[in-house]
């Protein structure tokens, strides 16, 4: 029932604050009995106290709350801590603006009510015609007559409140401020409080009193203070009515953000559903085939086996008496071969539908992982929108309660009204104009989801071919005697190469694996080691580093057009980058500098987006690419390569190839079946021109060396590139402008 009472109270309360703040000249009307409860005893209020917070409660109700709550006070509504004077609820502050309502009410009642009251001035029993707010009575016909003609009663005038006031609805709270005298001096009874005394709270004081109790205090005229308190106020309700529309803006806008994430996290799930779908299938159709190829070999097989021993039969039955004993044995040699031939063919067929099905596993597994990591993500991210709709919510309902009630102080023209009050709801502003200082809590990554993405699991081991099965000399490189730095490649078999001129520019050059070029640029001045970096984006475009500069830029192989951006106008220090990957899936394009353990990471607008702290082990990245979702490095400073997270966190060392020389990692790529292909080259690099190399061959589960193939050949850098539709390695020479092709195949 009290909750019942409570809503209802409150509901009051904000269709008279909205009708003080829209329409001040019909608010008085639309006051009702509700609206001067006390939310504690749900009675009228009975000497009405305000709290620090503006909540206001009858002082009986505030005595019992701090006697129930051992001598500490919480405002029951907002559950702000309130100091307790000493005399308790009679030392907080008066709430004058409820007293004047408290007093209209029932001032109204009596006249709607027609009750009898004894006139004030003739004592006379009858019904009251008005009430006089200086004489503090009620007056009947004849005495209110009495009061507009007297001249000794003229200044009487201003305050009388008449039956037909009433009755018109017209009366306002500025109306009804207007009507009530200034307070009389407590000291001096029969003299007008037009001064205030600060020293003492403020108390309304007299003239007289200057020159006695209140001499050495500070005094200040009541109308100047009162202009001064409502300045004051209005700034501040200017303030805080801006923050609520901020933070009104701030919950839309986190409401909107809550729909999004509910959106993009089943955006997720169905793209994974896709490409799972897709996988499932290719894995699907891989079995058939396999399937099919194990009955057509099979029937090959028997066919063939089946025709010899015909054609044998044929010749052994013209001697079928003499060598029948011979014909037997043959027969049973002819059967044991078939079937031993069929048992291999059997085991190999066996190996692939094994290793196929392993993929399914591994997929469908990952796919069960991928939507449970993006769900529990999803939880997370809803509650966190929801409890910063909540505290937006709450704020903005601290708000509405400070800016209603500094308005209605606002609207009063009564200056002790805004002496007595002003202050308080300037002091409540404080802490929460403190609080709006700090920025709405942000959700800038509630829409990120972790990256999951089907790993296709175990590297099957390859062998690289002991020769290139394409070797040539790029034709203006080698003519220019320019060099080569960088080597990738698209998965359409488009192949760029990168490096200097001998001079101040570098070059980016489309290649043919027939030596010539096909489109070219020349970039900018790129200082005294114009080395030239570049790496796959996506599409048509390669990412292109240059070392000196610091520049990072696109350069689309289509229409060989090429823009960039300086990264150390970014990050604003001296930088040469030495290595570039990039992931075009994931909008990254990932930069390494000389003697720097960062890396770069920005997006496909040359935006930087974010740095990666690397391990302490690794001081001077040379080398990077990325592969599903581990970056692979190759330190210039320890001489070891190693696998760490997206967030830098070390994964594992590689292991080093085991060689009759000593050999340091200087390039790393990845292939199409996941593995990751690491170049270590022995000797100088710079002036040896026989060097011998090693192409080692790494699982990025977990590390393990797959397979080395020791490389007699000049080269510094290596791609995986799709050539006459099977895989296969570029390597390239820094000097000199050879380009070799090794064959890849699977190592059984």
């Amino acid at each position: 029932m009290k909750c019942a009472q409570y809503g209802e109270h409150q509901a009051s309360t904000r269709r008279l604050s909205t009708v003080t703040m829209a329409t001040a000249a019909t608010i008085l009307d639309d006051i009702d009995d509700k609206f001067c409860q006390c939310c504690l005893c749900f009675e009228q209020y009975e000497d009405p106290r305000q709290l620090p917070c503006l909540h206001r409660y009858c002082s009986k109700c505030l005595d019992k709350e701090i006697k129930r709550n051992r001598g500490d006070l919480k405002c029951p509504l907002c559950q702000q801590e309130a100091d307790v004077p000493k005399d308790g609820a009679q030392g907080l502050k008066k709430d004058f603006f409820m007293n004047e309502i408290i007093e209209f009410l029932d001032i109204k009642k009596s006249f709607q009510d027609e009750e009898t009251h004894e006139c004030g001035d003739c004592s006379k029993i009858g019904k009251a015609r008005s009430y006089c707010f200086k004489c503090s009575e009620f007056l009947c016909d004849g005495c209110h007559e009495y009061h507009m003609s007297k001249k000794s009663l003229k200044e009487h005038r201003p305050y009388l409140l008449t039956l037909k006031d009433v009755k018109s609805k017209s009366l306002t709270l500025q109306k009804l401020s207007s009507l009530k005298q200034a307070p009389m001096c407590k000291t001096h009874p029969d003299d007008v409080s037009r001064l205030c005394c600060k020293t003492c709270d403020n108390l309304p004081i007299c003239l007289a009193c200057t020159y006695g109790g209140h001499k050495s205090h500070e005094i200040e005229d009541a109308t100047s203070l009162a202009t001064v308190k409502r300045e004051d106020l209005r700034n501040r309700l200017a303030i805080l009515t801006e923050s609520k529309d901020k933070i009104e803006q701030e919950v839309e806008k986190t409401l909107q953000m809550q729909k999004e994430v509910v959106a993009t996290a089943d955006t997720e799930i169905t793209q994974l559903d896709h490409d799972a779908g897709r996988e499932l299938n290719e894995i699907g159709r891989a079995l058939e085939t396999v399937s099919e190829e194990r009955s057509n070999a099979s029937r090959q097989i028997r066919d063939k086996w089946e025709g010899e021993r015909e054609r044998r039969q044929q010749t052994l039955e013209e001697r079928i008496k003499r060598f029948r004993k011979e014909h037997e044995e043959m027969e049973q040699k002819f059967e044991n071969d078939m079937n031993t031939n069929i048992r291999k063919s059997n085991e190999t067929y066996n190996k692939k539908e094994s290793k196929l099905l392993g993929k399914q596993e591994n997929v469908e597994r990952q796919l069960r992982e991928g939507k449970g990591l993006i769900s529990q993500a999803r939880g997370s991210k809803l509650g966190k929108t929801e409890g910063a709709i909540v505290n937006g919510k709450s704020t903005i309902e601290r708000m509405q309660n400070l800016i209603e009630t500094g308005s209605n102080i606002l609207v009063s023209e009564n200056n002790w009204t805004a002496i007595q009050n002003a202050d308080r709801v300037c002091a409540a502003s404080e802490p929460l104009i403190r609080e709006l200082e700090g920025k709405f809590p942000g959700l800038d990554k509630v829409l990120e989801y972790p990256q999951v993405r089907l790993s296709p699991g175990r590297a099957e081991k390859m062998k690289v071919s002991d020769e290139p099965v394409i070797e040539v000399a790029i034709e203006d490189i080698t003519r220019k005697e320019w060099y080569i730095t960088g080597v990738a490649a698209a998965p359409d078999g488009t192949v760029v190469i990168t490096g200097g001129t001998g001079g101040p520019q570098a070059h980016i050059s489309v290649i043919k694996l027939d030596g010539k070029i096909s489109k070219q640029k020349l970039i900018g001045r790129v200082g005294r080691y114009p080395y030239c970096f570049c790496a796959y984006f996506r599409n048509t475009e390669f990412a292109i580093a240059a070392r000196c500069n610091a520049t990072i830029g696109l350069y689309n192989a289509d229409n060989n057009s090429y823009h960039s951006t300086d990264l150390s106008k970014v990050i604003y220090k001296k930088m040469e980058i030495l290595s570039i990957t990039a992931d075009g899936s994931n909008d990254h394009i990932i930069a390494g500098c000389w003697n720097d353990p960062i890396l770069y990471v920005l997006n496909g607008k040359l935006q930087l987006t974010r740095t990666i702290n690397l391990p302490q082990i690794i001081k001077s990245p040379r080398e990077i690419v990325v592969n599903n979702g581990a970056i692979f490095i190759c330190c210039e400073s320890s001489k070891s390569a190693y696998a760490a997270n997206m967030e830098g966190g070390l994964l594992y060392e590689l292991t080093k190839p085991v060689t009759a020389i000593r050999t340091v990692p200087f390039n790393v790529c990845t292939g199409n079946n996941g593995s990751v292909y690491v170049l270590w080259v022995g000797g100088d690099f710079i002036s040896s021109s026989e060097i011998d190399c090693v192409i080692t061959q790494y699982n990025p589960d977990d590390g393990s060396l797959l397979t080395t193939t020791p490389v007699r050949a000049v080269a510094g850098r290596i791609a995986a590139a799709e050539i006459d539709g099977a895989e296969k390695l570029l390597l390239a020479s820094q000097f000199g402008g050879m380009l070799r092709v090794y064959g890849l195949e699977e190592d059984q």
